[in-house]
């Protein structure tokens, strides 16, 4: 259920907020852009002590404070079906961003969470520190923007490495001078991170080619730069520059569902799971058009890994893929020769 955009208020929030706490059939609500207040996070918090059923909450850009923040956090202390919250851009400082580190440390529900351009300040920063090291569930966590100061670099970088389940962590535009880079790398001896987004910070020749060196040993993907990450220039096919435009888009939304979706933590996805989950993170195709996309990259009987998707290696990833699923071919049409004679 989408109301971005339509000035919906403190009373139609509470008449939106007294139906979802007595039926349970929405499971996305987006209030984006509203101009919500401290009041209205307090109708919200009251709905989501009662209601289970919702899994996307997402009310950026609006007029929450510390106060609102408290509503909410307050909320998600017992609930734990709502998976994925977007509170960015609001006028949330560090008291309220402590509310929401405190909630993190101890919620089993989200896994994706943007608290960006906000600001957490000392306080929030660290509060979230100490709830990156006990959380278990978290995967996609956004701390773009958010006024983390360097002082805390060195414990985020610890945090970060005892953390086994979060997947992308976005720190960009934050205050870090080279220093503080330097500590939250040490600090990071070993991580189960996929992406680490360290854009707008400004980098000297001799650590983004340590950094380099970092992301071969880790196997992990830093993205430098100007916001959006390091683009890099890939020659790919139209088939495969659109699945790798719909995932670097999508990257918050898609990552959780691949992981979900890859119970036995093999690594690896059939082809029709990954199917499931670009239509569940909203790749908006017809069935026949989502199977001729795939079809045209020659996948239809290859395990897709996804740890190298959503590291953004699609090119090398689907040539590999290519070519197994014609070694294959070729392994049948010469077994079935030799059948012949």
């Amino acid at each position: 259920l989408s109301l971005e955009d339509n000035k919906i208020g403190l009373r139609g929030v509470a008449t939106l907020c007294d139906v979802l706490s007595e039926h349970s059939y929405v499971k996305h609500l987006n209030l984006a852009g509203n101009g919500l207040n401290d009041p209205t996070a307090g109708v919200l918090g009251q709905m989501l002590k009662v209601n289970y059923t919702l899994t996307c909450l997402n009310v950026r850009q609006n007029q929450f404070s510390c106060l609102g923040a408290k509503a909410i956090a307050e909320a998600l202390l017992s609930n734990d079906s709502l998976n994925e919250l977007d509170i960015s851009w609001n006028k949330i400082r560090s008291r309220g961003s402590e509310a929401i580190g405190k909630m993190v440390a101890t919620n089993t529900g989200l896994i994706s969470l943007n608290v960006s351009f906000n600001g957490l300040d000392a306080l929030g920063a660290a509060a979230f520190t100490k709830a990156i090291k006990t959380n278990s569930q978290l995967v996609n966590l956004d701390l773009i923007n958010t006024r983390i100061p360097g002082s805390e670099c060195k414990e985020l970088g610890k945090a970060l490495a005892l953390n086994t389940t979060l997947k992308i962590v976005k720190l960009g535009n934050n205050p870090f001078k080279e220093p503080d880079i330097e500590l939250l790398f040490h600090g990071l001896t070993t991580t189960s991170l996929y992406i680490i987004g360290l854009e707008d910070i400004p980098l000297s020749k001799g650590l983004y080619e340590r950094l380099q060196e970092f992301e071969k040993e880790q196997k992990v993907v830093i993205h430098y730069g100007r916001s959006g990450g390091n683009q890099r220039s890939r020659p790919m096919t139209s088939s495969a520059l659109r699945l790798d435009e719909f995932i670097t888009t999508n990257l918050s939304k898609l990552a959780p569902l691949v992981l979900a979706k890859d119970k036995d933590k093999t690594g690896q996805l059939t082809v029709s799971e990954f199917k499931e989950c670009l239509q569940e993170a909203g790749l908006r195709l017809r069935q026949n058009e989502l199977n001729r996309l795939v079809d045209k990259l020659n996948l239809r009987e290859d395990q897709v890994p996804h740890k190298e998707i959503l590291m953004g290696k699609i090119p090398s990833v689907l040539e590999r893929m290519r070519n197994s699923a014609k070694q294959k071919r070729v392994k049948v049409n010469t077994e079935e020769n030799e059948d012949s004679f």
